[in-house]
């Protein structure tokens, strides 16, 4: 079963739309239809010293966010009057804070959500979009390099494995994407063989899955050798030649994904190629 519905989330804090160019050719190029949800962003409430800031003030905040939307939104439907693009336009608004929640209600209704690989700092809040959309709506994220050019996807596979819930679930919500004879490299890094794990041979029973579904699989498994798990990852998907990394997203909690780091928080942030994550 193919991909249907593929979403996007474009906020007023966004200055450019390359991400929709982005997504308008992936669904052309999956014959899906393209969702997009416009996000007028309002700046929280500051308090001081336990109390909102002056009325006067706030009201002054909130109508000049409320001038940039009306701006954002007249430019979103000329760009894609522009680009004659195909796509239904939802409209929405959220405090900067609730950005996440507001993500997750519209990806709830939606195959799988595109996103923008967030930079350093984030200040537009590409990561709160893609963790509302695994965390609060459980659907499965691509997450692009804004310097990616689109192209093919699906026909070169770097599948990190590390025999998580979270993995299986990403490979799984990713067969749709996977051309047929798509060739995957099933990749684990410092794998131990373990009964509730790994099992005997690492990487051998969902390499054996995916034959199954004529993919052509082979198995690598690597020492980190003395690099983080992210970057070797990374190394290993350019050494493949892959256009997609498939990888369980946010394996431990959020707050010590963004404290100690982790696979996940590196390659959404640092990937040369595009990631598609499920949890």
């Amino acid at each position: 079963m193919s991909y249907r519905d593929i979403s996007i989330c474009i906020s007023s804090l966004e200055s450019e739309f390359g991400l929709i160019e982005q997504a308008h050719s992936i669904a052309d190029a999956w014959g899906a239809r393209l969702n997009c949800c416009a996000v007028g962003v309002h700046p929280a409430p500051t308090y001081t010293d336990g109390f909102m800031g002056g009325q006067g003030e706030f009201q002054a905040l909130m109508q000049a966010a409320q001038d940039n939307i009306q701006a954002f939104k007249t430019r979103l439907k000329q760009y894609f009057e522009d680009k004659r693009f195909t796509a239904e336009l939802r409209e929405t608004q959220t405090f900067d804070s609730a950005l996440a929640a507001a993500t997750a209600i519209f990806a709830r209704y939606t195959d799988i959500v595109i996103a923008r690989m967030p930079s350093s700092p984030d200040k537009l809040h590409h990561g709160e979009i893609i963790e509302g959309a695994l965390f609060g709506a459980g659907r499965p994220v691509l997450v692009l390099p804004g310097k990616w050019k689109p192209g093919a996807l699906g026909n070169r596979i770097l599948l990190a494995w590390d025999a998580s819930r979270e993995a299986s679930r990403a490979i799984h919500d990713a067969l749709p994407m996977l051309a047929r004879g798509a060739e995957v490299c099933v990749l684990t890094v410092d794998a131990e063989t373990s009964l509730t794990r790994h099992g005997a041979s690492p990487g051998l029973d969902i390499s054996t899955h995916l034959a199954r579904h004529e993919l052509k699989v082979t198995v690598q498994n690597a020492d980190s050798l003395g690099r983080s798990v992210g970057q070797r990852i990374a190394d290993a998907a350019v050494g493949f030649d892959a256009d997609t990394i498939i990888m369980g997203g946010y394996r431990h909690p959020k707050l010590a994904q963004r404290i100690l780091g982790g696979p996940s928080h590196f390659l959404i942030s640092n990937s040369p190629l595009p990631v598609l994550l499920s949890r």
